[in-house]
């Protein structure tokens, strides 16, 4: 199997927001389901512009081939960002944030459970399966080998002309695995202890909105904070509200080193 173990890191710039603050960040970003670092690249652009320490891994049977993430499971991927985290930690920040898009927004809850993280930054993350798909994950035991991959689960974004660069057929042991992950994650959810903002699209094609309420109905009130997207779809971090989503992740930084919000 050949899987890629990669960490694109992108620096800090010297005149950001956040370095004025002279309190040093440190972001892991965790991209999507069947995708890549691309997928959330421009939101790790916009952090480090502000004057974090950007980490985006590249998950475990993801950015190769569909046969890969077919032979993967879902205690590898959450040794991935576990392990991303503590090797973080011992690089001195001052603050520490997980973030992540769909299954990276899963992964980060989980890693927020278990991490003695400052922030947790979730765009649209996967708690839940649509009905007809919840079904499909049912039967998978069964039919994976008749049907070894499905349709491409990526992709959903409203702005025109913007692709996501993601496999495209899903390979059903995935999902499977990605089902054990979401059982494991809902069940640690109570245990998260800092500040979580989740941007939440009003229309998403990919993750139900049992998603959300499952995060609220978990999470301390007092620490779990919504911000809705009216204009983009499940890949928020390519759509339309991208921008949205980078100033507000910023403000949140800046609010919890005792920075000055920045301008919208």
């Amino acid at each position: 199997m050949n899987t890629k173990h990669c960490l694109e890191i992108l620096d800090p710039h010297p005149s950001g927001s956040l370095s004025d603050t002279k309190v040093r960040w440190g972001v892991v970003l965790v991209h999507g389901f069947t995708a890549g670092p691309s997928s959330v690249l421009p939101w790790g652009r916009a952090l480090a512009a502000a004057g974090a320490t950007v980490i985006i891994p590249t998950l475990p049977g993801h950015a190769t081939t569909v046969s890969d993430l077919a032979q993967t499971d879902a205690g590898q991927w959450r040794r991935q960002i576990q392990q991303t985290l503590d090797h973080t930690f011992v690089q001195g920040f001052d603050r520490l944030a997980v973030a992540g898009l769909s299954l990276g927004g899963t992964l980060a809850l989980d890693a927020a459970a278990h991490r003695a993280v400052d922030a947790t930054l979730l765009v649209n993350p996967a708690l839940s399966f649509k009905p007809l798909d919840q079904l499909g994950v049912a039967l998978s035991p069964l039919f994976q080998r008749l049907i070894p991959t499905v349709g491409p689960l990526a992709g959903d974004i409203k702005k025109a002309g913007v692709l996501e660069d993601a496999y495209d057929r899903t390979p059903v042991p995935a999902v499977a695995e990605l089902a054990k992950l979401i059982r494991t994650v809902r069940s640690r959810l109570a245990q998260i202890s800092s500040p979580v903002t989740l941007y939440w699209s009003s229309e998403d094609h990919v993750v139900p909105a049992t998603s959300a309420k499952i995060l609220r109905r978990h999470i301390d009130p007092n620490l779990l904070r919504t911000v809705v997207l009216d204009n983009s779809y499940h890949v928020a971090t390519l759509d339309n509200d991208a921008a949205m989503i980078h100033q507000d992740s910023i403000d949140t930084l800046l609010s919890l080193s005792g920075g000055v919000h920045g301008c919208s």
